[in-house]
Protein backbone atom coordinates (compact mmCIF):
# COMPACT_ATOMS: atom_id res chain seq x y z
CA UNK A 1 0.00 0.00 0.00
CA UNK A 2 2.60 2.41 0.64
CA UNK A 3 4.45 1.80 -2.54
CA UNK A 4 1.21 2.65 -4.30
CA UNK A 5 1.09 6.20 -2.28
CA UNK A 6 4.83 6.80 -3.64
CA UNK A 7 4.40 5.84 -7.24
CA UNK A 8 4.12 8.67 -9.70
CA UNK A 9 1.32 6.86 -11.99
CA UNK A 10 -0.79 6.60 -8.63
CA UNK A 11 -1.12 10.59 -8.65
CA UNK A 12 -1.11 11.02 -12.39
CA UNK A 13 -4.27 9.28 -12.54
CA UNK A 14 -6.06 11.13 -9.38
CA UNK A 15 -4.78 14.38 -10.61
CA UNK A 16 -5.81 13.13 -14.54
CA UNK A 17 -9.61 12.11 -12.72
CA UNK A 18 -9.77 16.00 -11.14
CA UNK A 19 -8.28 17.72 -14.36
CA UNK A 20 -10.99 15.63 -16.57
CA UNK A 21 -13.87 16.60 -14.12
CA UNK A 22 -12.80 20.31 -14.15
CA UNK A 23 -12.57 20.20 -18.13
CA UNK A 24 -16.17 19.09 -18.06
CA UNK A 25 -16.66 22.26 -15.47
CA UNK A 26 -15.45 24.32 -17.90
CA UNK A 27 -17.20 23.30 -21.01
CA UNK A 28 -20.87 22.63 -18.93
CA UNK A 29 -20.78 25.65 -16.93
CA UNK A 30 -17.86 28.18 -16.79
CA UNK A 31 -16.72 29.09 -19.83
CA UNK A 32 -13.67 28.40 -21.87
CA UNK A 33 -11.45 30.84 -20.02
CA UNK A 34 -11.73 28.22 -16.94
CA UNK A 35 -10.20 25.90 -19.51
CA UNK A 36 -6.36 27.97 -19.55
CA UNK A 37 -5.81 26.72 -15.79
CA UNK A 38 -7.33 23.53 -16.31
CA UNK A 39 -5.04 22.93 -19.38
CA UNK A 40 -2.09 24.30 -17.51
CA UNK A 41 -2.73 21.88 -14.63
CA UNK A 42 -3.20 19.13 -16.76
CA UNK A 43 0.00 19.78 -18.47
CA UNK A 44 2.04 20.23 -15.80
CA UNK A 45 0.95 16.82 -14.15
CA UNK A 46 1.77 15.12 -17.44
CA UNK A 47 4.97 16.84 -17.39
CA UNK A 48 5.28 15.62 -13.62
CA UNK A 49 4.70 11.45 -14.99
CA UNK A 50 6.73 11.95 -18.10
CA UNK A 51 10.16 13.08 -16.30
CA UNK A 52 9.97 11.71 -13.03
CA UNK A 53 12.57 12.29 -10.67
CA UNK A 54 13.27 15.41 -8.89
CA UNK A 55 12.05 17.65 -11.90
CA UNK A 56 8.97 15.73 -11.82
CA UNK A 57 8.47 16.17 -8.04
CA UNK A 58 9.11 19.84 -8.57
CA UNK A 59 6.03 20.20 -11.59
CA UNK A 60 3.88 17.93 -9.40
CA UNK A 61 4.36 20.44 -6.61
CA UNK A 62 3.33 23.19 -8.99
CA UNK A 63 -0.33 21.95 -8.59
CA UNK A 64 -0.01 21.03 -5.29
CA UNK A 65 0.49 24.26 -4.26
CA UNK A 66 -2.67 25.66 -6.39
CA UNK A 67 -4.61 22.60 -4.38
CA UNK A 68 -3.18 23.91 -1.32
CA UNK A 69 -4.33 27.25 -1.75
CA UNK A 70 -7.98 25.78 -2.30
CA UNK A 71 -8.57 24.16 0.77
CA UNK A 72 -10.60 26.67 2.35
CA UNK A 73 -12.96 27.10 -0.08
CA UNK A 74 -13.39 23.13 -0.14
CA UNK A 75 -13.99 23.52 3.38
CA UNK A 76 -16.06 26.16 3.19
CA UNK A 77 -18.18 24.01 0.58
CA UNK A 78 -18.42 21.41 3.27
CA UNK A 79 -19.77 23.66 5.71
CA UNK A 80 -21.91 26.06 3.70
CA UNK A 81 -25.12 27.26 4.51
CA UNK A 82 -26.69 25.18 1.05
CA UNK A 83 -26.88 21.48 1.75
CA UNK A 84 -23.47 20.05 0.34
CA UNK A 85 -24.89 17.71 -2.85
CA UNK A 86 -23.18 14.34 -3.64
CA UNK A 87 -20.82 15.79 -6.00
CA UNK A 88 -18.93 17.65 -2.91
CA UNK A 89 -19.06 14.55 -0.45
CA UNK A 90 -17.34 12.57 -3.39
CA UNK A 91 -15.13 15.35 -5.15
CA UNK A 92 -13.82 17.02 -2.33
CA UNK A 93 -12.92 14.05 -0.21
CA UNK A 94 -11.08 12.51 -3.40
CA UNK A 95 -8.85 16.12 -3.62
CA UNK A 96 -8.00 15.94 -0.43
CA UNK A 97 -6.84 12.03 -0.61
CA UNK A 98 -5.13 13.53 -4.17
CA UNK A 99 -3.07 15.77 -2.10
CA UNK A 100 -1.82 13.70 0.36
CA UNK A 101 -0.89 11.12 -2.44
CA UNK A 102 0.90 14.13 -3.95
CA UNK A 103 3.05 14.56 -0.85
CA UNK A 104 4.27 11.12 -0.38
CA UNK A 105 4.67 11.39 -4.30
CA UNK A 106 6.49 14.55 -4.16
CA UNK A 107 8.42 13.44 -0.79
CA UNK A 108 9.85 9.91 -3.05
CA UNK A 109 10.49 11.57 -6.33
CA UNK A 110 12.60 14.26 -4.67
CA UNK A 111 14.42 11.93 -2.00
CA UNK A 112 15.06 8.93 -4.40
CA UNK A 113 18.49 8.44 -5.12
CA UNK A 114 19.14 9.09 -9.34
CA UNK A 115 19.44 5.91 -11.10
CA UNK A 116 22.59 5.34 -13.65
CA UNK A 117 21.98 5.41 -17.19
CA UNK A 118 25.63 3.52 -17.84
CA UNK A 119 26.23 -0.17 -15.78
CA UNK A 120 29.51 -0.23 -14.97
Amino acid sequence: MQDIMRDMRTAAVANGIIVAFHVYVALAWEGLYFLVPVVIIGALVFGAYSTRGRLGAGLLAVPQAAYLLLVPELINALSSENTPGVMEYLLIPFWFLTMIVNFFVIHAEWTSVPHSTSEE
